[in-house]
């Protein structure tokens, strides 16, 4: 089945349509349900534009809904925004764009039947080599699209015998690029899996077969089937370790089916409740594939660690952890309870007039299986009136289907950083300063390119729910193919309800 709109639309408003019925289920047991307007006025000033000659003014006015369920049988949030553009000089003259991030779980038959889910839609570009938009930029760029995916999940799961748990999961997922055709791909997949169900166990036990299909608009459609059986060690309270083996098929690198074993192992620590550390390596039939995650937190600080590697279908994508993330974080120990930290961290969030959603999503999207290795450092520092915030990436992309153009194959080497502090100069007025610089590294056929930015800003509340703010920002993009620089005003005005 090819990916098309009709193919992302249906999973998209099934995931809109349950997050949203489990916001409206019952607004006193942990609901709610917030909406802002977002009205911005831009003069826009770039040399690949023309310059001062080809200078614009943008307006922009996005009204945005959030719904937040914590209980009951769907548990989830919903972020959508929606915003309307108008340029005075560059075409196109008009346009919209969207922007959403959910998730939800639904419990369909109690201890048994869960539907699980998820929907975004983002900027992104479409190659890592085209020219690329620094964070907020309304300049027009042929190669910035927006990518839609969706993915939902039915899983069946029971207890047999008392001390057997079985699961079968169903897997569905789509993504959609606006405007081109590049990335759009389907997947289907199903697992069933047997485990040990008796908690506190010293030993456990698990079986587990998979099967996951996936189909490239403009590529070719891949199969991958698995099977391996794994023991688990607990060492004591703090630590286990786990090992496994079996075998996999897969015509993801040659058009001919190819059997291989499959070999793993793995542990976790968790000293403490504010420490964890977890890491898994495998050996399979692209080489090997690794997961190794941090976590550390003080009552004002957090930091967190991610280093990955194994296949990919979307591209050099690297997911990068929100400002809202790291807040929830940092003020875990301080608010243990996650409904009212959740209030405070928006509140915050808010005050110093930072988009909780806004982050930096570096990557491009591709139309070939692939194995990607990515690297995250976060961390966020939240004190009464100053507040610190960073993040550095590095990926490194490499398709391998030796079916696919030889072009397509190159090694895709990204990396940058991103910074933000803001300071509360009173109870209703705050600074904020953000940076950041994406870097492409040069192929044998392909130049390399960096991108740098920085924005000041500066915001008011001028009532007790509207905020006012004025902003600037400067990014230079060196490229030898379509080098720039870009100068930004920005005043809004947010009201929120």
């Amino acid at each position: 089945m090819s990916p098309n709109r009709s193919t992302l639309r249906p999973l998209v408003w099934l995931a809109l349509g349950l997050a949203l019925a489990g916001s409206a289920h019952g607004q006193a047991r942990e609901r709610g349900v917030a909406a802002s307007l977002d009205t911005r006025l831009s003069y826009n000033v770039n040399s690949r534009l023309g310059g001062i000659d080809g200078a614009e003014w943008i307006g922009e006015v996005t009204p945005s809904i959030s719904l937040l369920s914590r209980s009951g049988r769907i548990v989830g949030s919903l972020n959508y925004g929606l915003s309307l553009i108008e340029r005075s000089r560059n075409e196109p003259g008009s346009e919209t764009v969207n922007r959403l991030s959910a998730n939800f779980s639904a419990e369909a038959i109690p201890r048994h039947l869960y539907l699980d889910g998820t929907a975004s839609i983002a900027q992104q570009s479409t190659s890592a080599f085209g020219v690329q938009s620094a964070p907020g930029s309304l300049s027009v760029n042929s190669n910035r699209n927006e990518v839609g995916t969706a993915t939902l999940s039915p899983v069946l799961r029971g207890v047999l015998g008392g001390s057997v748990m079985a699961e079968a999961r169903l897997n569905l997922a789509a993504q959609n690029t606006k405007g081109t055709l590049q990335g759009d791909n389907t997947q289907t997949g199903a697992s069933v899996s047997l485990s040990s169900a008796v908690p506190g166990s010293l030993l456990t036990w698990g079986l587990v077969a998979r099967t996951l299909e996936t189909d490239f608009r403009i590529g070719r459609t891949t199969r991958t089937d698995s099977a391996n059986a794994s023991v688990g060690w607990q060492v004591d309270t703090d630590l286990s370790l786990s090992a496994r083996g079996g075998s996999e098929s897969q015509n993801a690198q040659e058009i001919e089916t190819r059997r291989s074993s499959t070999w793993g192992v793995g542990a976790s620590w968790r000293p403490s409740p504010r420490t964890r550390l977890q890491a898994d390596v495998d050996d399979r039939f692209f080489g090997r594939s690794y997961r190794v995650v941090g976590e550390y937190r003080l009552p004002r600080t957090s930091l967190s660690w991610s280093s990955t590697r194994d296949t990919s279908s979307s591209g050099g994508t690297i997911e990068p952890i929100s400002l809202f993330d790291q807040f929830m974080a940092v003020l875990a120990t301080e608010i243990p309870d996650p409904v009212a930290r959740e209030a405070a961290v928006r509140e915050r969030l808010a005050a110093l007039r930072l988009d909780p959603g806004l982050i930096v999503r570096p990557g491009f999207v591709s139309s070939a299986v692939s194995v990607a290795e990515r690297h995250l450092f976060s961390w966020a520092w939240a004190g009464v009136r100053l507040n610190f915030g960073a993040q550095a990436y590095r990926s490194t992309t490499t398709s391998i289907d030796r079916a696919a153009p030889e072009l397509s194959r190159e090694t895709v080497r990204l990396n940058g950083y991103s910074g933000n502090v803001s300071y509360r100069l009173s109870p209703t007025s705050s600074v904020t300063a953000t940076g950041s610089r994406q870097m492409t590294k040069a192929t044998a056929t392909q130049p390399s390119n960096d991108l740098k930015s920085a924005t000041l800003a500066w915001s008011q509340q001028v009532g007790r729910r509207t905020n006012a703010s004025l902003s600037a920002r400067y990014s230079v993009f060196n490229s030898r193919t379509d080098p720039y620089r870009e100068a930004t005003l920005v005043g809004s005005l947010v009201m929120r309800f």
